[in-house]
C-alpha cells in the first residue's frame, strides 16, 4: 500500500507541475547569464567592425595603388610624347579622375595636352588646370 501511496504522490505532484506555468531556467535570466549573454554579442559586434575595417583598408590601399598606378601611366605619357615633355606638369588621379597643373604655352597646348592625358587608359575624366601666358 505504501508504493500505491507514492505513485499516487508522484503522480498528483506531476500534474501540478504540468499545470504550473514553470519559468524557463536558461542562464540568461540570471544577472550574470544576461552579462554573458551581452559580452558575447559585444564580442561579435567588435568582430564584424573589425572585419569591415580591414575591408576598408584593403580597399583604401588598393584604390591608392590604383590612383599612383594611373597618376605613373599618365606621367609616362606624358614624358614619352615628344609635344608634351617639355613641360613640367602636376598629376593627380583620383578614382580614374585626373587633375592636370602647370604652365603651357597656350591655350592650344594645354588643350593638347588634356587630350593626351584622355587618351590614357584608365582615365575618366581630365580636369584641365594648365595656365599659360595671356600677353
Amino acid at each position: 500500500m505504501k508504493f500505491k501511496g507514492v505513485t499516487l504522490l508522484a503522480i498528483a505532484t506531476a500534474a501540478t507541475l504540468c499545470a504550473l506555468p514553470m519559468k524557463q531556467a536558461f542562464c540568461q535570466d540570471s544577472a550574470a547569464g544576461q552579462q554573458m549573454h551581452q559580452s558575447g554579442q559585444d564580442l561579435k559586434n567588435a568582430a564584424s567592425a573589425t572585419g569591415e575595417s580591414a575591408e576598408h583598408a584593403f580597399h583604401g590601399t588598393a584604390d591608392q595603388m590604383s590612383d599612383a598606378t594611373l597618376t605613373t601611366k599618365v606621367k609616362s605619357t606624358l614624358l614619352s610624347n615628344e609635344r608634351t615633355r617639355k613641360y613640367s606638369i602636376h598629376v593627380e588621379s583620383d578614382h580614374g579622375n585626373v587633375t592636370i597643373d602647370g604652365a603651357v604655352g597656350s591655350r592650344a597646348k594645354a588643350k593638347y595636352i588634356a587630350s593626351v592625358v584622355a587618351s590614357v587608359s584608365g582615365v575618366r575624366t581630365v580636369q584641365n588646370k594648365l595656365t599659360w601666358p595671356t600677353s
